[in-house]
């Protein structure tokens, strides 16, 4: 969509509100208002608890963003939802659904991730995944976000890879964890002790494994500056995407009572809404 940014305002804040209204009120109720220029094409997408008290604060609004909008507005329609809650997942689906230029969050396409893991004879494979894998035991996700969960699972590779191997440099990490994109599946030796911080971790009802990473990380007399900062940024990644990824999602599933195991992709966008909430 473009703005005409030389439509000349004609008439005041107050009185541009009034009449995209018309004639009716939205009630005192819960709902999902939507706002239009003179092309007939949305500009902004909003939910209210209240949608007249909403609407009408418009008429009176300091903000420069909102009064450029307003500037070019033409039409505001609404919708009744029953509950703020509804009036939430409905908001957010015609987010992205429309894409309004003066919305900002939740209209950028996204990429979300699964992590898998499974034992393949003596060692542990990880494998990482846009769908649900039925071949994998264990599946933890869905996880957003592109380069947040690829960092974090390479992160999460490669210091478990030091975790048990006496490396003293960066350089010695296998090939496939030193490319710029994480690998899709990797395989790795852990114990048993290691495997269970491994499912709390993804889970994210623990950040227990990365405390212990991180304490032999900081035990490790490295051969190099560059390794001793090479580490040391790998675990404020898998600190990051801990925070943002597993613990948000075991959170979320708690706060909001969600008994699935799994967060499918189709749901997290109103979920993460639900949760501001």
């Amino acid at each position: 969509m473009t703005l005409d940014l030389f439509e000349p305002a004609a008439v005041t804040q107050k009185e541009r509100v009034n009449n995209a209204m018309g004639e009716e009120l939205p009630p005192h109720d819960p709902g999902v208002y939507t706002m239009y220029d003179r092309h007939d094409q949305v500009m902004y997408v909003g939910k209210a608890k209240d949608l007249q008290q909403r609407v009408t604060s418009y008429r009176y609004s300091r903000s420069r963003k909102i009064q450029r909008m307003i500037a070019h507005l033409e039409r505001i329609s609404f919708e009744v939802c029953n509950s703020e809650t509804d009036a939430i997942l409905l908001e957010n689906l015609l987010i992205r659904s429309l894409r309004p230029p003066f919305n900002h969050a939740n209209k950028k396409p996204e990429t979300y991730y699964y992590i898998s893991t499974a034992r393949r004879g003596s060692q542990w494979e990880f494998r990482l995944s846009m769908r649900v894998l039925d071949d994998y035991p264990n599946v933890y996700g869905c996880f957003k976000g592109h380069l947040k969960t690829r960092k974090g699972l390479g992160a999460l590779l490669k210091l478990l890879y030091v975790f048990n191997r006496p490396i003293r440099s960066a350089t010695y990490l296998p090939n496939q964890l030193l490319n710029r994109i994480t690998p899709q599946k990797f395989q790795l030796q852990l114990d048993t002790q290691t495997g269970v911080l491994v499912d709390q971790f993804l889970k994210g009802s623990s950040s227990l494994l990365a405390d212990e990473l991180e304490e032999h990380i900081l035990s490790i007399k490295f051969k190099d500056r560059f390794t001793e900062h090479y580490f040391d940024n790998e675990l404020e990644l898998l600190r990051m995407f801990y925070t943002l990824g597993p613990e948000r999602n075991f959170r979320m599933k708690k706060v909001l009572g969600l008994e699935s195991v799994l967060i499918d992709q189709d749901e997290i966008d109103d979920l993460l809404a639900l949760m501001k909430k």
